[in-house]
C-alpha cells in the first residue's frame, strides 16, 4: 500500500510538469553520439536526463595529431554509451514560438581514442640514379585509452514549436571536457583537459 500512493504521488507530480521527449545529434570535444534524453520542464526551467550511442569516425575530421580531440573511438559495446545531463533556462518567454534560453550539458563517456600520429615514408629504389627514387607513404594509426571522458558546456539555444506537441531545437556553445585514464605510452595515471566547440540540433515531442 505505501508503495501505491508513492507511485501516486510521482504521478501527481509530474503531472504539474511539461514533460519531454528528443532526439539529440550532439558534436561536442570527444566527436558525435546521438542521445535520446527526456526532459521535464516547469515554467522557464527544463532538466533533461540521456542515454545515447557515440559514433566513431569514418574519418578524421582535421589533419593535426591530435589525441583527444574529436578522436573518441569506441573499440567495445562500452564504449559506445553516452550518458547526459542538461539544464535549460529559457528567456523572453513573450515570443509564441520561438524560444530562446541559456544551458549547462553534462557528458559522461568511457571510450577509447584513434589519431593518425604521423606519416611513414618509404623509399623505393629501381634504378642507380637520382631520378629512379620512388617514394610511398604510410599513414600511422595509434589506438590509446579507454579514458573516462567528462565533457561541461555552456551555450546558448533556441526552441521552435512546429506544432503543439513536436518541436525541434539547436544549442551551440563552448565547454572543457577531461580525460581520465592510465596510458603508459602517454603518462601514467593521466588527466588531461582541452576547450572545446560544442553543437547540437534535437527533435522532440512534447507531452
Amino acid at each position: 500500500m505505501k508503495r501505491f500512493f508513492s507511485l501516486f504521488f510521482v504521478l501527481i507530480t509530474l503531472q504539474v510538469y511539461s514533460q519531454n521527449l528528443s532526439l539529440t545529434l550532439y558534436s561536442t570535444g570527444a566527436g558525435k553520439n546521438l542521445t535520446m534524453n527526456y526532459s521535464i520542464q516547469k515554467k522557464s526551467m527544463e532538466f533533461g536526463i540521456g542515454l545515447g550511442c557515440n559514433i566513431n569516425p569514418l574519418k578524421q575530421p582535421d589533419n593535426q595529431s591530435n589525441i583527444y580531440y574529436k578522436r573518441l573511438y569506441a573499440t567495445k559495446p562500452l564504449h559506445f554509451l553516452n550518458f547526459n545531463l542538461f539544464y535549460n533556462q529559457y528567456v523572453f518567454d513573450k515570443f509564441n514560438q520561438f524560444k530562446p534560453f541559456v544551458f549547462y550539458d553534462f557528458q559522461l563517456k568511457y571510450s577509447t581514442t584513434r589519431s593518425s600520429v604521423g606519416v611513414t615514408l618509404d623509399t623505393l629504389i629501381i634504378g642507380e640514379t637520382p631520378e629512379d627514387l620512388w617514394f610511398s607513404t604510410k599513414e600511422n594509426i595509434e589506438y590509446f585509452g579507454p579514458f573516462l571522458w567528462v565533457e561541461n558546456s555552456l551555450g546558448i539555444g533556441m526552441r521552435m514549436d512546429v506544432t503543439d506537441h513536436f518541436f525541434i531545437s539547436q544549442k551551440l556553445g563552448i565547454g572543457i571536457h577531461l580525460i581520465i585514464g592510465d596510458e603508459p605510452r602517454l603518462f601514467k595515471d593521466y588527466t588531461a583537459w582541452e576547450f572545446h566547440d560544442f553543437y547540437a540540433f534535437a527533435l522532440g515531442y512534447r507531452f
